[in-house]
């Protein structure tokens, strides 16, 4: 049986841009919590943008996998937050300095419905692009601030080289952390060990749930991990290749809500004492 359910965001359970999940994948959530299925996100964001992503609707993300397995929700309790250390930060700006257009990007533990962010030596036209697309307010300052960061981030417009070259600079700088893309010209900035698959093993155990008994869903680099590490282990079909490859099963496109239609076939099939009918299925 099916005991948890966790879902990507951006691009998975949500188009990316999108403000908000749709009525009918709201409803679909609720319709898994009323089978008695816990939900939540496993995603890179943090609590402020999934208050916006689900309407203010928190019953939607009680328990889940936050900003990439640094924070964990377990029935609405924390059970582990890892903050990023300060002396790693700088060392990430010093090394991607000369590097036209590259910048990090940084998320302080304390903040509010804004999503404020420091823009670290970018200029308000070069974060304005990136603040549409992520939805975060961006401070342009000079240095990284001494200050408590739950997240980062890393611009890198350009083709896939620059990319590369990112990769690159980060690993040779600052060998602490580890870079993955959840989409094009983005990087999610982790401290070595800590990702979505870390962050599940302090949530099941927290619940007292198997890794049999918990489907993920993904599409991105991000996701890899963890979808490496579970059995149940779903892409929707706009997911990356690697993705796709990687994963055990399949469902419909983000754009089609795919993961919407799962869910209910998840809450359908626990009535029912079932295994749902995409999970019988192997990609």
């Amino acid at each position: 049986m099916i005991r948890l359910v966790l879902s990507d965001m951006d691009n998975t359970l949500i188009p990316f841009g999108a403000d908000h999940v749709s009525d009918r994948t709201a409803r679909a959530i609720h319709e898994l919590l009323d089978a008695g299925v816990p939900f939540g996100p496993a995603t890179g964001r943090d609590y402020v943008e999934l208050m916006r992503f689900f309407r203010g609707d928190e019953a939607c993300f009680m328990t889940g996998i936050l900003s990439n397995g640094k924070r964990v929700r377990a029935e609405g309790r924390y059970v582990r937050t890892v903050l990023l250390g300060h002396d790693e930060l700088v060392r990430i700006d010093e090394a991607l300095r000369g590097e036209r257009g590259m910048f990090l990007v940084c998320y302080p533990n304390e903040t509010d419905a804004s999503n404020p962010a420091y823009c670290v030596r970018a200029t308000k036209e070069e974060s304005a692009p990136f603040e549409r697309r992520s939805a975060f307010t961006g401070i342009c300052v000079d240095a990284v601030p001494d200050e408590d960061m739950i997240a980062a981030t890393i611009a890198c417009p350009g083709p896939p080289e620059r990319m590369d070259r990112c990769r690159a600079l980060v690993a040779e700088a600052v060998p602490e952390v580890m870079i993955v893309s959840p989409f094009a010209e983005w990087f999610d900035v982790l401290p070595a060990g800590v990702s979505k698959a870390d962050g599940l093993e302090v949530l099941l155990e927290a619940l007292g749930v198997g890794l049999d008994e918990v489907v993920v869903f993904g599409d991105a680099e991000n996701d890899l991990a963890v979808m490496r590490k579970v059995p149940h282990s779903v892409a929707v079909a706009n997911a990356t290749d690697e993705v796709l490859r990687a994963a055990r099963h399949r469902v419909g496109a983000c754009a089609d809500e795919g993961v919407a239609d799962a869910l209910l076939e998840v809450a359908r099939a626990t009535r029912a004492g079932e295994l749902p009918a995409f999970l019988k299925e192997e990609s």
